[in-house]
């Protein structure tokens, strides 16, 4: 499953052509994060659905969402095009909502759970799709609890981006695309290869 919702940041370094654990209606499964029960005619049939990592070393809701509510700044460059645009998140107990104005009509919604983070899109007030994250992860690990592309792949105490130097920070990447998310303040640079033309795009944190 494809999904092209452009506001999202995270959603594009994470989920464009991730395939594997998205829900047409991000409903939660009945009877828990781990179990569905399906209703059958005659009785009912239960299925253990796969559990959310929890054991890894880097606890992912530390990372890719900021700790408090906040407005980030990013810049984006592609060649020599330069653009900016904002992203807000609020904070509500276990969950934050995410808005840019990049596409103000898009939200997306981030649920902390006891072994998963459910990544809720929205469109125009309808609900589009979901999917969840392992709670925590390893180098080396795919970051979502059903299959995928995209994998933790470093950390870097330190790393400078686009002349911006940002601390504790893990790399995901999925498809050859490295997004970047530093430890408390959430996606700080996302960078793609554009193989039409042999550039790049780059979108970095600039506040």
């Amino acid at each position: 499953m494809k999904k092209n919702i452009p506001t999202i940041l995270l959603a594009l370094a994470l989920f464009t052509g991730c395939g594997g654990g998205a829900s047409d209606t991000g409903d939660d499964p009945i009877g828990g994060d781990d179990t569905t029960i399906i209703a059958t005619p005659d009785k009912k049939t239960v299925v253990k659905n796969k559990s959310g990592k929890t054991d890894g070393k880097y606890n992912l809701w530390e990372y890719i969402i900021p700790s408090t509510d906040t407005t980030n700044i990013f810049i984006e460059t592609t060649g020599s095009e330069t653009n900016s645009y904002k992203t807000t998140y609020t904070t509500s107990g276990d969950s934050v909502l995410e808005v840019s104005d990049y596409a103000s009509n898009e939200k997306t919604t981030y649920t902390k759970k006891s072994d998963r983070i459910t990544i809720t899109f929205t469109k125009d007030g309808t609900q589009n799709g979901s999917y969840d994250l392992d709670l925590t992860a390893d180098i080396g690990d795919v970051v979502t609890v059903e299959d995928s592309t995209c994998k933790l792949k470093k950390y870097h105490s330190t790393i400078t981006i686009g002349n911006k130097n940002f601390k504790d920070t893990i790399e995901i990447n999925c498809n050859g695309k490295p997004g970047y998310y530093a430890k408390g303040v959430g996606e700080v640079a996302q960078i793609e290869e554009l193989s039409e033309n042999g550039s790049r795009s780059i979108r970095v944190l600039s506040n």
